[in-house]
């Protein structure tokens, strides 16, 4: 099976490398440094076949211009996740419905995912989400309404930046409720 790899870049956000197989969205990282490694090697871990295919890409890929320009605030993609264990699917899922310019909890996340009390383990999933920004783990934070963990880009100024796009209220690295 393929996996089409596509990049777009601005010049607030960065690079983000994507890559997708017929089924779906795959991978979403904004590691300029390491995300086509990391797509390469999750490739190869997968036996996924490497390639470019503009056509199979362009759909999403024009759905992330239109998010980083403001213009987009959900997403219509498939995604391929099946591969992974259950409840991370089911972490991914429950994420995937926070809408936009909405914050959750981890304990949140945990709740709509059917584990009550697994916020720890929603926190580990989402460390490791393998796509940022369709699924928006930059939309879930802290139980106190800071903001905690975000391995996309530059972490927490990246996470406050998407947050701040979305009109949510960010001080000093704190959610500011109404």
């Amino acid at each position: 099976m393929n996996l089409y790899i596509d990049t777009i870049e601005d010049k607030n956000y960065g690079k983000v490398f994507f890559a997708m197989t017929d089924r779906g969205l795959r991978r979403l990282t904004f590691n300029e440094k390491y995300g086509l490694r990391a797509i390469i090697e999750h490739a190869e871990s997968h036996r996924l076949e490497p390639a470019e295919n503009l056509r199979k890409t362009a759909a999403i890929k024009k759905q992330l211009s239109e998010y980083f320009k403001g213009r987009r605030k959900s997403f219509k993609a498939k995604l391929d996740i099946d591969y992974m264990p259950l409840f991370k699917q089911k972490v991914l899922l429950a994420a995937a419905r926070i809408p936009y310019g909405v914050v959750a909890s981890y304990g949140d996340v945990a709740r709509l995912a059917g584990s009550p009390g697994a916020a720890r383990a929603v926190g580990q999933v989402m460390a490791s989400n393998p796509i940022a920004i369709v699924i928006p783990c930059h939309r879930i934070i802290g139980s106190s309404g800071h903001l905690v963990g975000y391995g996309g880009g530059d972490s927490l100024k990246l996470k406050q930046w998407l947050l701040e796009q979305e009109g949510v209220a960010v001080r000093d690295m704190k959610v500011i409720f109404d």
